[in-house]
């Protein structure tokens, strides 16, 4: 799948606004000093680790989903003698002539 300009423009902003929260989430935590920062993140953290294995999750059955059957496999074939057929296909990964070498 080949990256858009549009789809590259809002991973640039979302890279940007990430950075940017990241920035201010340690400017608060600065302001409120070690022992207040690290009781607010104790109690946040497991509540943002259990949105990150949800957004895991999602993102799993997405890309499970999102790959279809009826998708043209990549093909390539090659010819190098006068019986001898290479055949290599990315869907069911069949290399060779039904899998026969030598003299059979």
């Amino acid at each position: 799948m080949a990256m858009t300009q549009t789809t590259r423009m809002w991973l640039w902003i979302s890279g940007a606004v990430l950075g940017l929260a990241m920035a201010a989430l340690g400017a608060y935590f600065l302001h409120l000093g070690l022992d207040r920062s690290n009781q607010v993140a104790g109690i946040t953290g497991p509540f943002l680790s259990l949105i990150g294995i949800g957004l895991s999750g999602v993102s799993i059955a997405q890309a499970r989903g999102g790959s279809s059957s009826s998708a043209v496999p990549n093909r390539q074939s090659q010819s190098s003698g006068a019986n001898s057929v290479n055949i290599q296909s990315t869907n069911d990964i069949n290399i060779g002539n039904n899998n026969k070498f030598g003299n059979n």
